[in-house]
């Protein structure tokens, strides 16, 4: 009988400890997705580029079921992250000691990880899966406008034509009016915020694409001006009011909310009670 009740506990300990994740382990996993990858350079020559990716997620990965469904927030996240973004790789250059680099900039990036920790452990706690050491933050409630307006910062008009007729607008992660906002942004976010934004604006039969389309038709009209930077700032400011005022942006981030709201480490104010 002692030596059932031994086995009993060793097998008992082994569950607990399966249950326990160590940041170590959310390290290589993380690591493991800097993908070295070939493609057609600028020049239209062979080239390589470094990147973390989430467009192939191996399935014994204990953060795999996680990226099927967060995967877009974590890559933004990644690919936001100062020393983590994706990299073109020159001829000279060795792509290990680039993608060595990626991951030791992710892995030292406190910002980065905290953010990750908490999605990681809010997704856990229903299968009672911990991370090890890890004690998530006190969720905050962000007014829906803070929200809103972020969003709209990601239509960006960038240019003119030539003859004032035709206005370029970015609809972009990287280049956009986010460091403009008189406030930082929260990285975390900003990535959920995009990924509202690009989901519903991607949607068929878009109510995000008839409004930017409205909104850019409005800019365009509104932003006279024979000094061209003038015309730039004012198409801008129109773009992002109309923006943030619209339903259909509201709409998208609380569409978003209802499915990445359970990880996200803060409430909208308007949208959940």
């Amino acid at each position: 009988m002692l030596g059932m009740h031994l086995v009993l506990v060793a097998s008992l300990a082994a569950v607990s400890s399966s249950d326990t994740v160590t940041r170590a382990s959310i390290a290589r996993e993380i690591s493991s997705l800097i993908r070295i990858d070939s493609l057609t350079g600028p020049d239209g020559r062979p080239a390589r580029v470094v990147a973390f990716a989430i467009d192939s997620i191996p399935r014994h990965l204990l953060i795999a079921s996680f990226l099927r469904e967060h995967g877009r927030i974590v890559g933004y996240l990644a690919s936001h992250t100062q020393g983590a973004g994706a990299r073109l790789i020159g001829e000279r250059d060795n792509p290990i000691a680039v993608r060595d680099s990626v991951a030791r900039a992710l892995n030292d990036s406190k910002e980065f990880n905290d953010r990750l920790y908490y999605m990681l452990a809010a997704y856990w706690r229903r299968s009672g899966r911990t991370i090890d050491g890890y004690a998530p933050v006190e969720r905050a409630s962000l007014p829906s406008a803070t929200l809103t307006r972020v969003g709209a910062r990601f239509f960006y008009p960038d240019r003119f034509s030539a003859t004032g007729d035709t206005m370029f607008t970015r609809v972009c992660s990287g280049v956009n009016g986010i460091g403009d906002l008189p406030e930082p942004v929260d990285p975390l976010v900003e990535a959920f915020v995009f990924v509202a934004v690009n989901s519903a604006f991607m949607a068929p039969h878009s109510r995000l694409m008839q409004a930017y389309e409205l909104a850019a038709q409005r800019a365009k009209t509104s932003s006279v001006s024979v000094d061209p930077a003038k015309r730039l700032l004012r198409a801008q400011g129109a773009m992002w009011a109309q923006m943030e005022q619209s339903p259909a942006m509201s709409a998208a981030i609380a569409t978003a909310y209802r499915k990445y709201g359970p990880v996200m480490p803060f409430r909208i104010e308007s949208a959940v009670p």
